[in-house]
């Protein structure tokens, strides 16, 4: 076991813990390449179904038009759907394009969002957690866990710009102690990125462990 992850898990105070949240890309699966995927295939939609689209943006102008839009620092485009969709309605009304396709362009995004690969040891810690915690996703993205066959292992999925400002905001930590009437330390939030998940438990008073989906085998050994 690797003696940096194994000091972080001996670091949590498990007596303590009644409750677990999880950020979920790069915790509970390997995120890489996955949005560049969404949005190649966006792009590629909106390029044939309408041209101007693609003589007026490429890719990389694209991405920069959402990068814009998150700097407004408004909190429903926190929500990736809301930011998504207004991203793709300014574009078509920057090239006089069909408002219709808004929806079904974002189908197509959410469509690759979905594709992911989850390791099956991410379905062995979660059966094995839920046994004895609650157990709860919490996220700064859109990913459906339905669709991805998770949700039954939460009791509840909460998501940014609809449950409360984004990670590193304490917001969505605090409601799930609220929700289980638990103190702050008796929740552990569990994300592999220091800048959100880790400062978002400092934020909330509550524990928390930094870790990666390449290292869910040592947890699972060290719970």
């Amino acid at each position: 076991m690797s003696k940096t992850t194994a000091k972080k898990i001996q670091a949590v105070d498990w007596e303590k813990v009644k409750v677990i949240s999880f950020d979920l890309d790069d915790t509970l699966w390997d995120n890489t390449g996955v949005i560049e995927k969404c949005e190649q295939e966006l792009y590629n939609f909106l390029c044939r179904k309408h041209p101007p689209f693609g003589e007026h943006y490429s890719k990389e102008t694209m991405h920069r038009v959402s990068e814009q839009f998150i700097a407004q620092d408004v909190p429903h485009f926190e929500n990736m759907t809301i930011l998504r969709k207004a991203v793709i309605e300014h574009m078509l009304l920057e090239t006089a394009g069909d408002l219709n396709l808004v929806n079904q362009a974002f189908g197509v995004f959410y469509y690759w969002r979905n594709q992911i690969q989850i390791p099956e040891l991410t379905y062995q810690l979660l059966d094995k957690l839920n046994k004895q915690y609650s157990l709860f996703a919490v996220s700064n993205g859109n990913s459906n866990l339905y669709w991805l066959g998770l949700m039954d292992y939460f009791e509840k999925h909460y998501i940014a710009g609809v449950d409360g400002r984004a990670k590193p905001s304490a917001d969505m930590l605090h409601k799930i102690c609220d929700l289980k009437n638990i103190e702050p330390q008796e929740l552990l939030h569990i994300g592999d990125n220091h800048d959100t998940d880790i400062q978002s438990s400092i934020n909330a008073d509550c524990q928390h462990l930094e870790i990666h989906v390449k290292d869910l085998g040592k947890l699972y050994e060290g719970v």
